[in-house]
């Protein structure tokens, strides 16, 4: 399972939207929000391990009509939070997370849930492990096929918060030196619908 394991953190390396996304939030929120969006992101691994074990995501796979909707619901709220950074006032940053800079009321606990309907909305995701894990189970294992797919969720999972965990450290570490910049911000802000955009639009290139 250790294979699994590297496997994960080649993957999870590897340039992508997802990186990109929580490049594009940690360096607008900072490191400590930045690992908000990580936690629901991850969270949304775990859920969408357990559909896996379940068999939901084979027949939400296997269903067209299904996986469009999860499409269009996913590019729905993407082109939202895009509207919401587009529409940010300039203003200095005082910390993170204050409710009186320019970034205006966002608390650890939005970007949490933020991070899980990101993933619970992306068919992408659904795919991608259904091609990972159960490729991964050997049944010749003294373990559950279940309970196989349920520890490679909990190895992918930890991958995912050392590779994405380490690019909020470094987003936020820039972050710090744009903090008395009001246009830096608002070019984050903007960077950040941006990529909203282009997410939304990536949902569709299966």
């Amino acid at each position: 399972m250790l294979e699994f394991f590297i496997a994960a953190l080649v993957i999870g390396i590897a340039p992508g939207p997802d990186n990109l996304f929580v490049l594009a939030q940690s360096a607008t929120y900072g490191a400590r929000l930045g690992f908000c969006i990580i936690l629901g992101l991850c969270t949304g691994i775990a859920i969408h391990t357990c559909l896996l074990v379940a068999g939901v995501s084979a027949l939400i796979a296997a269903s067209p009509t299904a996986f469009f909707v999860i499409q269009c619901l996913g590019a729905a709220y993407l082109l939202h939070l895009a509207y919401k950074s587009f529409g940010v006032k300039a203003g200095v940053v005082k910390m993170d997370g204050d409710s009186r800079s320019g970034l205006g009321m966002t608390s650890a606990r939005s970007l949490y849930m933020r991070g899980i309907i990101m993933n619970l909305t992306n068919p992408k995701v659904i795919l991608f492990v259904l091609s990972l894990i159960p490729p991964a189970v050997r049944l010749d294992r003294p373990i559950h096929p279940s309970l196989q797919m349920a520890i490679f969720g909990g190895e992918f999972i930890l991958a995912t918060m050392i590779v994405f965990g380490s690019i909020a450290l470094l987003a936020g570490t820039v972050k710090k030196f744009l903090l008395t910049s009001p246009k830096a911000n608002r070019n984050l802000n903007w960077f950040s619908g941006a990529v909203f955009v282009f997410l939304a639009v990536a949902l569709f290139m299966v």
